[in-house]
């Protein structure tokens, strides 16, 4: 019977493109226009 382990990683390169595409989209959406809406991302913790 096969067997497999499975592992969780972060890659933060991934988590940080994730960021920032979600910063973009928050600043070009026309429901977010003229909101205090901001996406912070602290590197210490996730």
């Amino acid at each position: 019977m096969p067997s497999f382990d499975i592992v969780s990683e972060l890659d933060r390169h991934e988590v940080e493109n994730a960021i920032n595409i979600a910063k973009k989209e928050l600043a070009n959406r026309f429901d977010f226009k003229g909101t205090q809406s901001e996406i912070q991302f602290d590197k210490t913790s996730i």
